[in-house]
């Protein structure tokens, strides 16, 4: 990402708030740090801002610098969070920006400079057209959908979005007017590759989601060629506003996506919606917007018998420090995966609920085939189990202490 190279970061800190001092007194502390409660000492109602963004709330200047610190009782350990450091202050600083752009308010507009004016437009920009960018890039090189695109071949391929939302697979609210109603335009230039490489003659892309606008109807775009001298595919688009289930009016799915579909969020209930992954062999891809929240959403997924195979990487910590006995030499065969996207937007938000915890839509992808994992292979993980978020891709995992962002459907524009 530019913006992190620019403030000389190589990852994006995602889970920085301060909080394990605060569980000493109360195991159930559930305020929201740097919003309704001090975020360094927890006490509700605070009054001073952080001088620089204002983004983070605290009772006292005292606070601000304790939090600001390096550390902040003296037995911070090499992974726990940091606190506001400038680098959060930074990207919180960004935060602002994009919001007044968003915001599209001219006076706040007029605040800022063209540069940033213009940075921040391509940050939001960014964001939208990951959607197709991702769908597109990681079903055509990843593992899991290689046999489904050789079976569809000649032919067509069906491809499910399911919780979809019109703020964010379908663009509205794009920075530009003119791309914003150019969305089906997107997707059928991200997918025109796989389209012309397989000799497809349709690719159906069908959205799932309550949220979706019935006001949107469904379209035939033309893929544009890539290297051929003319289109020889047709994009067919279909918008059903409603919760996921298939009837004989919708052909069933190839491959099956979600983004940020927060299994675990309590406002929502994925029972019945992912009934057809247990019962067939569906390659599908997740993307989710943090480290924890990719775990978590792989851990419900295996709890229900709906993931085929653990992401190579994950064994010893799914499965226990010391994997299966007999499993140690045993080559992995999985297809399934776990990686940061690289196909993510630019974007940094700000957590509704942990005001140093910043995260990226779709940053986290994994992917695999439905179905239940082999009696062999499944036995119950660690509840706390965690990932290293220090590596581009997941080939080795560490368990370590980790809380939330806090990210909710109902608080946070992360989950959508």
């Amino acid at each position: 990402m530019d913006l992190l190279e620019s403030l000389n970061v190589d990852d994006l800190p995602e889970q920085q708030t301060r909080f394990s001092h605060l569980l000493h007194d109360s195991d159930d502390f559930g305020l929201k740090l740097g919003f309704d409660a001090c975020c360094a000492c927890g006490k509700k109602n605070p009054n001073f801002d952080c001088p620089s963004c204002r983004r983070v709330k605290y009772c006292s200047e005292t606070c601000c610098r304790a939090d600001s610190s390096l550390c902040l009782d003296g037995d911070i350990g090499e992974e726990a969070a940091l606190g506001h450091t400038s680098v959060i202050c930074s990207l919180l600083n960004l935060c602002t920006d994009d919001e007044v752009m968003e915001g599209k308010n001219p006076a706040e507009i007029s605040a800022l400079d063209k540069g940033q004016q213009t940075s921040a437009t391509d940050r939001l920009a960014s964001e939208f057209e990951s959607y197709p960018a991702t769908l597109a890039n990681v079903i055509m090189d990843g593992a899991p959908y290689q046999n489904v695109l050789k079976k569809c071949a000649g032919k067509g391929i069906t491809i499910h979005v399911i919780g979809a939302s019109q703020d964010s697979e379908l663009w509205q609210g794009h920075p530009d007017p003119i791309q914003e109603k150019k969305v089906f335009e997107g997707y059928a230039d991200a997918l025109a590759e796989i389209a012309e490489k397989n000799k497809l003659s349709w690719i159906r892309l069908h959205f799932f989601g309550p949220e979706l606008c019935e006001e949107m109807k469904d379209r035939t775009t033309p893929i544009p060629p890539v290297q051929a001298t003319k289109s020889r595919s047709n994009l067919i688009v279909r918008m059903f506003q409603k919760s996921y289930r298939i009837d004989n009016n919708i052909s069933p799915p190839d491959i099956a996506v979600f983004f940020n579909p927060g299994f675990t969020c309590t406002d929502y209930d994925w029972e019945q919606s992912l009934s057809f992954l247990r019962s067939n062999e569906i390659p599908f891809l997740v993307a989710t917007n943090t480290e924890m929240e990719c775990m978590a959403d792989i851990q419900y997924l295996m709890d229900r018998q709906l993931f085929q195979d653990i992401p190579a990487g994950l064994k010893s910590v799914l499965l226990g420090e010391e994997g299966i006995d007999g499993d140690e030499d045993e080559e992995d065969d999985s297809v399934s995966f776990l990686s940061l996207n690289p196909y993510a937007g630019l974007r940094v938000r700000q957590s509704g609920t942990m005001a140093n915890d910043v995260y990226v839509k779709s940053r986290w992808i994994f992917g695999g085939i439905s179905g239940g994992i082999s009696e062999r292979k499944r036995q119950a993980p660690p509840a706390s189990a965690q990932g290293d978020n220090s590596r581009q891709e997941l080939t080795t995992v560490k368990k370590r202490k980790t809380t939330g962002s806090g990210n909710s459907k109902t608080s946070n524009p992360a989950l959508i």
